[in-house]
């Protein structure tokens, strides 16, 4: 079988040395947490403008990795939205983009936390982590769309573990916060269904992903509610709702793959019920 051509190594370390530069800048301006410091009233969170710039970027790799995925010659044959603006149809990718901008912004989210500890050294860290996750993903979306079945297994295997690095270190920084239900739940419950989406879109193509993905950030949204009454350090919040965004995207790919069974099930359910019992025994020693 031919193989599809190799990604444009010289775009993407280009963008992924953008990220990494941007993101340790974003560091250096939020050594000062009160500079342009906005509050929207009530207990509303305030904004800074790291998140501001942290936006920027993340726009900014999203339109990089939709120019890349979309020179692949297997996106072709795919059907993509698109937006017509009268003059012109251009068709996007949006499924592609939701990685790329988790590096980002769960890279950001999650070292932020351990800059009063290690002072410079998160934001090294954080810059690290971005750029390492940035460049497997890139490379890894355009090897999952292989005509050869072993690497495009192999490429989506690799997204699957970033995807769950990802989510960890999102979930650990807005559980972390400790803000209200409202809030947490919201971001919790969108980033999971971002993450889902990521995860299911591999699957063989069907109607109907988006809504198992709400599906998926309504239950992690509904758990974050019970967990705000649960006194555990964040670390273990994360990994609990970790395990539970696993096993529920777990036996969703295997049923859209046409493989669950009573096996897969109960695997999927020893495991989660394990590393369940895991993490609540670490919280009460």
């Amino acid at each position: 079988m031919v193989a599809s051509p190799p990604p444009r190594y010289d775009r993407i370390v280009s963008l992924v040395l953008l990220v990494v530069i941007g993101l340790a800048v974003v560091f250096l301006v939020d050594i000062n947490p009160q500079l342009l410091r906005a509050r929207l009233g009530g207990d509303l969170p305030p904004i800074t403008i790291s998140w501001l710039l942290i936006a920027s970027l993340v726009v900014i790799t999203s339109t990089g990795a939709d120019v890349f995925i979309r020179s692949h010659p297997q996106m072709q044959t795919r059907q993509l939205p698109s937006i017509n603006l009268g003059f012109v149809i251009v068709e996007l990718a949006p499924g592609f983009w939701i990685l790329p901008s988790f590096t980002i912004i769960a890279s950001f989210a999650f070292f932020r936390l351990f800059g009063v500890s290690l002072g410079a050294t998160a934001g090294i860290l954080a810059s690290v982590a971005a750029g390492g996750l940035l460049l497997a993903t890139l490379i890894g979306q355009h090897y999952a769309l292989d005509r050869r079945p072993e690497v495009r297994h192999n490429a989506r295997l690799a997204l699957q573990t970033i995807t769950f690095l990802l989510a960890f270190g999102v979930f650990s920084a807005v559980y972390f916060t400790r803000f209200r239900t409202l809030y947490s739940a919201a971001l919790i419950g969108s980033a999971g269904a971002l993450l889902a989406y990521a995860l299911l879109q591999w699957t063989p193509p069907r109607s109907g992903l988006l809504l198992l993905s709400c599906i998926v950030g309504l239950t992690l949204g509904e758990m974050t509610w019970a967990l705000n009454y649960w006194a555990a350090p964040f670390l273990l919040g994360g990994a609990l709702l970790l395990v539970i965004f696993y096993v529920i995207t777990g036996l969703l790919q295997n049923h859209l793959e046409g493989t669950l069974s009573r096996r897969i099930f109960w695997e999927y359910g020893a495991v989660g019920g394990a590393l369940l019992i895991a993490v609540v025994f670490a919280t009460f020693r």
